[in-house]
C-alpha cells in the first residue's frame, strides 16, 4: 500500500514545512517536511526538495506499516493515519506491540504517544487525536479497502478490509459455509443451502466480497461439486476470519 494523497495533506498539515533548518522540540536538527537525516543547522533548501524528501522518506515508513498487513489488512485511512504516527514517533512496534494487540486497543493506544520528555504537548496530543479519527473513519466506497465502524458490548469495532486474492485464516471453531447463485450476489446475502462447516484455523482465499447491512461475506471458490462456497467474515461487531 501506498500512502493516499489526502494522507499526504494530513502529515503535511502537522508537520509543516521549513526551507531553513531548525531544531524539533527534542533537540533534532530538522528541515522541509520533519525531515532530519543528514541535516545541518544553517542549511537550506527549496520547496521542491521539500516535497521530494518527504516522498523518499515516507516510503521508509509506509514499509514499517505494511509489515504488519497480512496480520491487520489495513484499510487506507488505518493505513495512512499509520504512516503518519510512525512519520512522528519512528515506528509502530510498540503501538501494535509486534502485531499482537487488537485494532481497538491500537486506536485506544494512539493517544498516549503525545508527551515529550515527560511532558504533554499540546500540539502531540492534537496530532493523535486526529490519527485516531483518521484511523477510525470509514474509507469511501471504492478507496483501497473498508474501515467501518460498529459498536459491540461497549467498544469499537473496525470492520477488516478483505481484498480480493489475499488469504485469510478463519478464527472460530465451525464456521458455516453457504452457497447462493452468482446472478445473485453481490446484491443478496449469501444465506443458501449449508455445505459444511470449516475448522478454526484454516486458511483461504478470498475470491470477491459481499456485503448486507453491517455484515461481510467472502467467497472462498467452488466446491467438487461446482457450488459456490461462502463464509461469513465480519458481522460489524465481530470478525469471523482474519
Amino acid at each position: 500500500m501506498k500512502t493516499s494523497q489526502a494522507g499526504i495533506e494530513f502529515i503535511k498539515k502537522f508537520e509543516g514545512c521549513r526551507l531553513t533548518a531548525y531544531r524539533c522540540p527534542a533537540g533534532v536538527p530538522t528541515i522541509g517536511y520533519g525531515h532530519t537525516a543528514g541535516v545541518k543547522m544553517g542549511q537550506k533548501i527549496t520547496q521542491g526538495q521539500a516535497e521530494r524528501l518527504l516522498k523518499e522518506d515516507l516510503v521508509k515508513f509506509e514499509r514499517m506499516v505494511a509489515k504488519y498487513d497480512s496480520t491487520y489488512h489495513w484499510g487506507q485511512n488505518q493505513f495512512d493515519a499509520l504512516v503518519s504516527f510512525a512519520f512522528n514517533i519512528g515506528s509502530i512496534d510498540r503501538l501494535t506491540a509486534d502485531g499482537s494487540r487488537s485494532v481497538t486497543t491500537i486506536s485506544q493506544k494512539m493517544l498516549e504517544y503525545n508527551k515529550s520528555a515527560g511532558r504533554v504537548l499540546p500540539g502531540l496530543a492534537e496530532r493523535r487525536r486526529a490519527e485516531q479519527a483518521l484511523f477510525l473513519k470509514a474509507d469511501k466506497p471504492g478507496a483501497a479497502g473498508q474501515a467501518i465502524q460498529a459498536a459491540s458490548a461497549g467498544e469499537t469495532h473496525v470492520q477488516l478490509n478483505y481484498q480480493p486474492g489475499h488469504v485469510y485464516q478463519i478464527m472460530v471453531e465451525g464456521l458455516r459455509i453457504r452457497t447462493k447463485a452468482a446472478a445473485q450476489l453481490p446484491e443478496a446475502v449469501p444465506a443458501g443451502k449449508i455445505l459444511g462447516e470449516i475448522r478454526k484455523g484454516i486458511k483461504v482465499k478470498n475470491h470477491a466480497t459481499a456485503r448486507v447491512g453491517d455484515a461481510i461475506w467472502m467467497y472462498i471458490g467452488q466446491d467438487k461439486g461446482g457450488r459456490e462456497q461462502w463464509v461469513c467474515a465480519d458481522t460489524g461487531s465481530k470478525a469471523y476470519i482474519r
